[in-house]
């Protein structure tokens, strides 16, 4: 069962070819014939890794090419688990700020910062080592997108590389876990826009609650009201009386047009000092005067993976993708389906887009090329 998702397009100034394949058979990098590629951009999820390494290492050497490699937990669209995605373009990236994976310590890094409610455990876990391939897009237009866990599959906890014989020789075709990454000026024209979407339910629809006390990360009081009684008194998220519910807040900050997302990670219930506050997730720094509105995430939306999400929102874009939880391992088996010109990929952990985090199942951004 194979999906096929090309994408070629000439501007004034380069000329890029998109191919994603879903649920691969027989799996081989193949270069497009209508330009000759100085470089190749790559998002794999685990399984396909060790054919990608094998096929990168003899197209570097044969050809030079110019190679950026990136394991990933999902696919666009659909969060496929098992595919790839190749951006091949006829000018060379621009390659940065790299780090090795054997210099981030985490057993020298702080525990993670308290949401201000729930204790930290202090004990660290190999498996929490995270990594970030940080893609400029564009002036002003840029994505962080968190990687895979890739020890099953390649034998290392995270799995990005380069091969770079030119300009960037310092950690070609090293192990790394921080990599900075700019695309040729010209393959997100100037008149691409982003658009965000999301499964949220809104609480009280059209309604925005000014922020009257808070502390850190924690809302104290709204309208003057106990945070917390802005949950309990929700007749939608009461009603579904599940665990599994998850509840997100969009954040206008104070006299600006500036729109921040954040997760509520504890709130409501309870007796004693903690009880009526709502903590949001740690990076959060709301303020006085901010305005505030709630959202959910239904256990439905939150696991099931949506057959809508793979159409043609995806065509003439580049997309990335906050994965769907999984419930159940394995491939699920969907039908052989086609997508044209699209690019991108998805994260268990979520990513950033021009400095806003998304981390709700299933929300994505498009950037629209039409």
């Amino acid at each position: 069962m194979q999906r096929q998702f090309l994408r070629y397009l000439k501007t004034k100034s380069s000329q890029f070819h998109a191919r994603s394949t879903i649920n691969p058979l027989a799996f081989k990098l193949q270069p497009p014939n209508k330009f000759a590629p100085q470089s190749v951009l790559i998002f794999s999820t685990p399984t396909n890794l060790p054919q990608i390494i094998e096929d990168v290492i003899e197209l570097h050497q044969k050809s030079d090419l110019q190679v950026v490699v990136a394991g990933i937990d999902t696919m666009v669209p659909s969060c496929a688990r098992n595919g790839v995605s190749e951006l091949w373009l006829d000018h060379r990236l621009k390659i940065s700020n790299s780090l090795l994976l054997e210099e981030r310590d985490d057993l020298n890094k702080p525990p993670r910062e308290s949401d201000g409610i729930n204790p930290v455990s202090a004990r660290k876990n190999w498996k929490n080592i995270e990594g970030h391939l940080n893609l400029k897009l564009r002036h002003e237009m840029d994505a962080r997108i968190s990687l895979a866990n890739t020890v099953f599959s390649t034998g290392s906890i995270l799995t990005l590389f380069y091969f770079d014989s030119e300009t960037n020789i310092a950690h070609s075709g090293q192990h790394l876990c921080e990599l900075e990454v700019a695309l040729p000026r010209g393959v997100v024209p100037n008149h691409a826009t982003d658009k965000i979407e999301d499964k949220w339910t809104p609480l009280y629809p059209g309604k925005q609650f000014k922020i009257t006390n808070c502390v850190g990360n924690l809302l104290k009081s709204i309208e003057k009201n106990p945070a917390a009684k802005y949950l309990e008194n929700s007749d939608k998220l009461m009603s579904l009386e599940s665990k599994d519910t998850e509840v997100f807040v969009r954040l206008r900050k104070r006299g600006t047009t500036v729109v921040q997302r954040f997760k509520v990670t504890a709130g409501g219930g309870g007796w004693g000092a903690k009880a009526d506050i709502i903590a949001l997730s740690p990076e959060a720094k709301p303020e006085r005067g901010d305005e505030v509105e709630f959202f959910m995430v239904t256990p439905e939306d939150r696991f099931l993976k949506h057959r809508e999400d793979a159409v043609e929102k995806f065509n003439h874009a580049f997309a990335f993708m906050s994965s769907y939880e999984e419930t159940a391992y394995g491939s699920s088996g969907s039908e052989e389906e086609k997508v044209y010109e699209t690019f991108g990929c998805g994260s268990e952990l979520g990513f950033y887009f021009n400095g806003v985090k998304h981390h709700s199942p299933g929300e994505t951004v498009y950037i629209k090329f039409r």
